[in-house]
């Protein structure tokens, strides 16, 4: 959805979708995509555009595109912080976090095996 904020520029406010993650070359593909939806603030000080949602995120950014490649770059972080590493080397709750990561994203060649 566009809309126009107090400053008159478009904003837009549509969710957006992770369907797959780059890796160190790896494309991992979702079984199912990751939405977050979108919040404008239009603050006095700063516009912001912010999301928070499934896997613990909580991002903010100035700008829409920066705000999807912080996204990028976060689901990159956490999957090698937390998918790749060994769970017993974990807390339980960032064990579970790569057990729910490696159980939504599959290595593109294993994902075409699937479908």
């Amino acid at each position: 959805m566009m809309v126009t904020s107090d400053r008159r520029v478009e904003v837009d406010l549509s969710p957006i979708l992770v369907s797959e993650i780059m890796v160190d070359g790896r494309r991992l593909v979702a079984r199912e995509p990751v939405c977050y939806e979108v919040v404008f603030e239009d603050e006095d000080v700063e516009p912001l555009y912010t999301l928070e949602g499934e896997f613990d995120v909580i991002l903010a950014a100035p700008t829409r595109k920066e705000l999807e490649g912080m996204l990028e770059d976060e689901f990159v972080f956490l999957w090698q912080l937390f998918a790749q590493a060994d769970p017993s080397q974990l807390s339980p709750g960032a064990a579970q976090l790569g057990e729910d990561l490696r159980n939504r994203f599959a290595d593109a060649a294993d994902a075409a095996q699937v479908a």
